[in-house]
């Protein structure tokens, strides 16, 4: 029996915080993560279940910001588990969610989190108009085996914070 399994996307939402009034402004936005299809199973000779991963960028674009400053920008928790690590997708038709999670680096090492869980991607904001963007790396893990078929999606809340 085999089980066809879609990662659809995780969409990144921005959410911004300015610690101080500032003339200019600032926009964050952040491309999909688009992982397709997956293989939860293994079986010798037939079927090996791998990792899937994908990657997305997330822009900070500033206009006519009159003295510098830096950021930061968090990444909050998968609403299906509440939780950071792991992160869940939710699936089309309710039950179990498939593990994954972002990550600041290629090695997949240092979970992109809130500062406590994870870290953080930070950043320096000159002063007038300036475009700063980061990689971000999105893995689900191999051997998920009791997922249900179907598709799995998600959203996540980046937090961006001004500093002056």
């Amino acid at each position: 029996m085999f089980r066809a399994i879609r990662v659809t996307a995780v969409a990144l939402h921005a959410l911004l915080v300015a610690t101080a009034s500032t003339a200019g402004a600032c926009s964050v936005s952040a491309t999909s993560m688009a992982f397709g299809p997956y293989e939860p199973l293994t079986f010798a000779g037939k079927l090996a279940s791998a990792d899937r991963t994908a990657d997305a960028t997330v822009s900070v674009v500033c206009t006519a910001i009159s003295s510098g400053g830096s950021y930061t920008i968090t990444l909050g928790p998968s609403s299906q588990g509440n939780s950071i690590i792991p992160r869940y997708l939710t699936h089309d038709a309710g039950g179990p969610g498939m593990a994954f999670n972002v990550y600041l680096d290629g090695a997949y090492s240092m979970v992109w989190g809130d500062g406590f869980t994870g870290a953080v991607i930070s950043g320096t904001i000159p002063g007038g108009d300036s475009t700063s963007s980061h990689t971000v790396f999105g893995k689900v893990p191999a051997g998920q085996g009791s997922l249900q078929a179907g598709s799995y999606s998600g959203s996540l809340t980046m937090t961006v914070t001004y500093n002056p």
